[in-house]
């Protein structure tokens, strides 16, 4: 076994005939090595006894990228960490064990979420649009809270509301709770402590010429099914999940009650949205196939219809809407209706679903008169 010198790295002996490599072990220091290839490239590594007794290997480096050295001194390391009872070598495998952004989110954690969450279609979007090819090659711990930030700005500059901003990082602090919590990585999450953006509620509603505007438009719209989708979500105000989502089955004509199950209902307990007779008469128009599904998939029956906008950009045009209004102020402009005929909070959560009144409680000031009217009665005789 002879004595490891940089004349001999420099130029090492020849690989025996019909052997790919040569290994020659240092006398100086036990489990210090040089392996020869029979391409002449030599690299250096460092054998030693985990607290197991097993035998483990480290890869050091190549020669020519570190120095015999250099290479010696840190083999010396190797042996005094194992010899504390460390283990580089399975530290070494940890570090290659941990997977990309893009092999976790696609391999483990959007299947582990897809029938358990109701944001999976939105959280598959926001992987699949922009984290993909801004993360998806990078090691869970190669991203830093910095990361977290500079993408939430970039959003900004992109456009996207503070909303959507706050839902693309609470996404993205739901991926590494998951991961830290299936020990794919070890470290902090960096999305813990990123700032929110502040929220700008919406408070545009259609007036009484936009929804007459609106129905005329959906009575020409080539699409009946989306049509007929974009009415009922107007008149039951219900959320377009529960609308596209509604199944015959769960339609009692005689109750005039829209069943959706816990599993489809935002607050995880069914509910039961009441239909009118508005809502009865669209159900009526709604073209009636094998589906199970009220308002089926063109491409595949099987399926329930998943996007409306082009037909909602179709039928704002031809309505003359003007201004950024979306599907879910169909179910604003519901419970304003509700509110300003005189129908309290409590019955307009009720009809909407909400868990608590605190959520219908900002439609409050489309109704003064009946603050008014309560204001009243604390000293109705006295002044």
């Amino acid at each position: 076994m002879p004595a490891l010198t940089r004349g001999l790295a420099s130029n090492p002996p020849a690989v025996p005939e019909g052997k790919d490599k040569l290994r020659l072990f240092d006398d100086k220091l036990i489990g210090f090595l040089m392996e020869v290839r029979a391409s002449g490239r030599v690299t250096y590594y460092c054998r030693y006894n985990d607290a197991r007794g097993r035998q483990r290997e480290v890869r050091i480096g190549r020669h020519g990228d570190v120095t015999l050295d250099q290479a010696r001194k840190r083999a010396q390391e190797i042996k005094a960490a194992a010899a504390l009872g460390g283990d580089p070598a399975a530290e070494r495998d940890k570090l290659k064990g941990v997977p990309t952004f893009g092999e976790f989110v696609e391999g483990r954690y959007l299947p582990h979420v897809k029938d358990k969450l109701r944001s999976y279609r939105d959280q598959e979007s926001f992987y699949r649009l922009r984290l993909k090819a801004a993360w998806g090659s990078r090691h869970l711990d190669q991203i830093r809270p910095g990361d977290v930030a500079e993408l939430q700005e970039r959003l900004s500059r992109e456009g996207l509301a503070g909303a959507t901003i706050n839902r693309y990082t609470a996404f993205i602090k739901r991926v590494f709770n998951v991961a830290l919590h299936w020990e794919a990585y070890e470290g902090r999450n960096p999305a813990q402590r990123a700032q929110m953006r502040r929220e700008q509620g919406r408070e545009r509603f259609l007036t009484d010429a936009e929804l007459v505007a609106l129905f005329r438009a959906l009575d020409v719209e080539p699409s009946r099914t989306a049509a007929c989708a974009i009415a009922l979500l107007a008149a039951t105000g219900a959320r377009r999940s529960e609308v596209l989502g509604a199944r015959w089955e769960r339609i009692d004509i005689d109750r005039r009650l829209l069943t959706v199950p816990a599993v489809s209902s935002k607050s995880g307990r069914p509910r039961y949205v009441p239909l009118s007779d508005a809502a009865l008469r669209i159900l009526q128009r709604v073209p009636r196939g094998e589906s199970p599904w009220v308002f089926p998939s063109v491409v595949d029956p099987d399926k329930p219809v998943g996007d409306l906008r082009k037909a909602w950009a179709r039928v704002k045009e031809r309505a003359g809407i003007e201004g950024d209004l979306c599907l879910h102020q169909l179910r604003h402009t519901y419970a304003s209706r509700l509110v300003g005929q005189g129908r309290s909070l409590y019955e307009v959560g009720q009809l909407l679903g909400h868990a608590s009144t605190a959520m219908t409680a900002r439609y409050s000031h489309l109704a003064p008169h009946r603050l008014v009217e309560a204001a009243n009665m604390a000293l109705p005789d006295v002044c």
